[in-house]
């Protein structure tokens, strides 16, 4: 839902349609998840080493194969050998223009590279955290988060230039970096059997609430910059998040946990992957811009970009994904296979 809400903003980007533009949210929503699951799973339980490979088996191959097509198909402006390095190493979020070269979207994997960088470290501290301190991290990095945009808002979108200041409040990996440790604070706190007392409750309740309230009026008005329409909306990712997980750990979260819904999110990153591309490539056909495409060609790109998903999903991303994680595995095993007090080598 989240990668069809990023795609639908980008088809219908021109048309300012109000809380379809609101899609960018999705991958604040992203991010936050990615917190969640990957330390709900303890997946860096076997080590920072298997942990990164496994990341790498999982980002890279579908990474590199969309930049190369974005070499070929000319989707973005800022296209040169430098800004392909850096997106061929998920480094391109550290600028302002190679952020959006080639393949825009991919620039929010080189913000979770390094967060990924980062998660071994950060569970391991924030594992000794109490309850109170787990819950004063979600609520102090919310509020942090905006009081940042503001102040680089008002410093460089005044004095400087707006578009340094979006740079650094909506791609720059350090600023984004919030929304994830809230996902680790939540995945802890889930694991530790907390349950919200009713003044927390009430309080989730009322800021989602108001949130989205005060995001949607703003939408309506086209008056508030990305980095606070993703603060107002922030309370509600995290309930949304918090409470599926509890429904779904209770047996009652039925929707998400359909066969259809779960297939549909295994597609979802190699949607989330190509689908600029192929809007693009449909823009170039008719000789538009990536996001002016007329609105009734929108829907049919779109759902090109989905059979394109679901290819890249089946010939790429897993096969992909197991061959590297088999290639990794089988040099963890030569070494023990090699050692002379190993069971391999033991009458």
């Amino acid at each position: 839902m989240a990668a069809a809400a990023v795609a639908l903003m980008h088809g219908f980007g021109k048309y300012r349609l109000p809380v379809v533009d609101l899609g960018f949210v999705g991958v604040s929503f992203f991010f936050v998840l990615s917190g969640f699951v990957l330390t709900w799973a303890d997946t860096t339980q076997a080590g920072t080493g298997v942990f990164l490979r496994n990341r790498f088996a999982k980002l890279f191959p579908l990474s590199a194969a969309t930049l190369a097509i974005a070499a070929l198909v000319t989707v973005a402006p800022n296209t040169n050998s430098i800004y392909f390095l850096q997106s061929l190493t998920l480094t391109q979020a550290w600028g302002p223009m190679s952020s959006s070269s080639f393949n825009p979207v991919t620039w929010s994997l080189s913000a979770e590279a390094f967060f990924y960088l980062l998660l071994p470290v950060l569970v391991k501290v924030m594992r000794r955290f109490t309850v109170r301190e787990l819950v004063g991290t979600v609520v102090f990095l919310a509020i942090l988060q905006p009081v940042m945009g503001l102040m680089i808002q008002l410093t460089l979108g005044v004095e400087v230039d707006a578009g340094a200041a979006h740079f650094v409040t909506y791609d720059f990996p350090p600023y984004r970096l919030a929304e994830f440790v809230i996902g680790v604070a939540l995945a802890l706190l889930l694991k530790s059997g907390h349950t919200p007392s009713r003044t927390i409750q009430f309080a989730a309740a009322a800021a989602t609430t108001a949130g989205l309230m005060l995001a949607l009026i703003a939408d309506l008005l086209h008056v508030t910059p990305w980095w606070a329409m993703e603060a107002l909306m922030l309370p509600a990712v995290v309930v949304l998040i918090w409470t599926s997980a509890r429904r779904e750990l209770s047996g009652t979260n039925s929707l998400l946990t359909h066969p259809r819904m779960v297939a549909l999110g295994d597609r979802s990153f190699s949607y989330y992957m190509v689908h600029y591309l192929v809007l693009g490539s449909v823009a170039l056909a008719i000789g538009a811009g990536p996001q002016s495409l007329p609105w009734w060609l929108v829907p049919p790109a779109l759902i090109a970009a989905a059979a394109v998903a679901e290819l890249a999903y089946r010939y790429v991303e897993k096969p992909c994904e197991r061959a590297i994680r088999d290639l990794f595995a089988r040099q963890r095993a030569r070494p023990l296979a090699d050692s002379p007090t190993s069971l391999a080598q033991t009458p």
